[in-house]
């Protein structure tokens, strides 16, 4: 299950990196990619949120489960300005990106370990 997770979240940072060179070049991100990058994220946090209410193992990965939710709050925010017409602070866009990055790299140490 975990996999499945790492696999979604994956997925949804290569879409968000376009998402995110979209942003910077002053474009307007694709609604069916913003769409596919947030439904992978999300499955991707459900899946660590039952991983972690329903595994024996010995590191449940909360942690990662908390590090997804700051950047899923943060990707609704950008969502919803989008969505209302307005800019998108490419600040926010990247620091969006950065948690999301760090949390598949702090989950991955944790699961290879």
């Amino acid at each position: 299950m975990i996999i499945a997770a790492i696999t979604l979240i994956t997925f949804a940072v290569i879409l968000g990196s376009y998402l995110l060179k979209r942003i910077l070049q002053k474009k307007h991100p694709p609604k069916a990619i913003v769409f596919a990058h947030g439904a992978c994220a999300v499955l991707g946090i459900i899946l660590i949120l039952i991983y972690a209410l329903t595994t024996d193992e010995h590191h449940k990965h909360w942690d990662s489960f908390v590090i997804f939710s700051i950047a899923a709050i943060v990707g609704i925010y950008l969502f919803s300005r989008d969505i209302r017409h307005k800019n998108v602070p490419k600040w926010l866009a990247i620091l969006h990106g950065s948690v999301g990055l760090f949390g598949i790299v702090w989950i991955l140490t944790h699961v290879l370990h």
